[in-house]
């Protein structure tokens, strides 16, 4: 799994920034904006998980 994060110094900034990194690429939002000690603002993606339904099916029935 492969983590993105957007730092901003605001809120607002920060979501559409988050917005524009998960359409572009085709992630997930895990944390939406937090603000930070420093006051700056933090949100994070990660690469969404693969579709495994149907995975242990599938190779069952090719043994």
């Amino acid at each position: 799994m492969t983590r993105y994060a957007v730092l901003a110094e605001s809120a607002s900034e920060c979501a559409t920034g988050l917005a524009r990194l998960c359409e572009a690429l085709g992630l997930e939002p895990t944390v939406g904006p937090v603000r930070l000690t420093d006051g700056r603002w933090l949100a994070r993606a990660v690469t969404p998980a693969p579709d495994v339904r149907g995975t242990l099916a599938a190779a069952a029935g090719t043994r």
